[in-house]
């Protein structure tokens, strides 16, 4: 691990976002509810808006540097909490073993996104919810072709994350049902907002 993904990148990562970013992240992970996993923890932004009725998190992350600023947050919540520092194309849980999964700005940076889906979808109960915020590529044209121009450039600088993942036809090719989907234009946005359109929504396992 290198120095810039292990110390620069996670400490980035804390400064970038603005107060929209952080409403989007609320309306998220606030209605999850029961035994709760979270792919890609990162510094663990989402964790202050878990509500109630969670009764446990697991968390996934494989960055030692996200992990190490995301100690104090996952101190303070109120319900049991178990961080695995692992990637999200292998899980180590039984099939089943969740009832809702959280996962916000992930699947742009895992190596294998259907692989992960798959994993979700295997240890996640049937019936259960998935919620998830993601950036995704754009709609307009213009925007799409300056994606896929910079997205060499964004994978260096965001340590493997793509500007231009369909992730909403992933999640759907995946066997997840979708149950309420937005898609926005934020100005909370890290870089100029139409480069990084997002979805934001709710899926269910089939």
């Amino acid at each position: 691990m290198s120095l810039y993904a292990d110390v620069v990148f996670p400490w980035l990562i804390e400064k970038i976002e603005g107060p929209e970013m952080y409403e989007l992240r609320e309306r998220c992970v606030r209605q999850a509810v029961g035994d709760v996993l979270e792919i890609g923890l990162g510094t663990g932004k989402s964790l202050p808006y878990y509500g109630p009725a969670v009764r446990s998190l697991t968390a996934v992350e494989p960055s030692a540097g996200m992990n190490r600023l995301a100690a104090d947050r996952l101190a303070a919540v109120s319900f049991p909490t178990k961080l695995v520092p692992l990637a999200g194309e292998r899980l180590p849980f039984d099939d089943a073993s969740f009832d809702e999964i959280v996962v916000t700005l992930t699947l742009c940076s895992v190596d294998d996104p259907a692989q992960v889906l798959a994993e979700m979808r295997r240890v996640l109960r049937p019936g259960g919810r998935y919620h998830f915020f993601e950036h995704v590529a754009a709609d307009d044209p213009w925007y799409r072709r300056l994606q896929e121009w910079l997205n060499p450039l964004q994978r260096v600088l965001g340590c493997g994350c793509n500007m231009n993942r369909e992730t909403e036809r992933t999640i759907v090719d995946a066997g997840f049902a979708l149950e309420a989907i937005e898609r926005l234009i934020t100005p909370g946005a890290p870089v100029h907002p139409p480069l990084f359109p997002m979805i934001l929504g709710v899926a269910v396992r089939q």
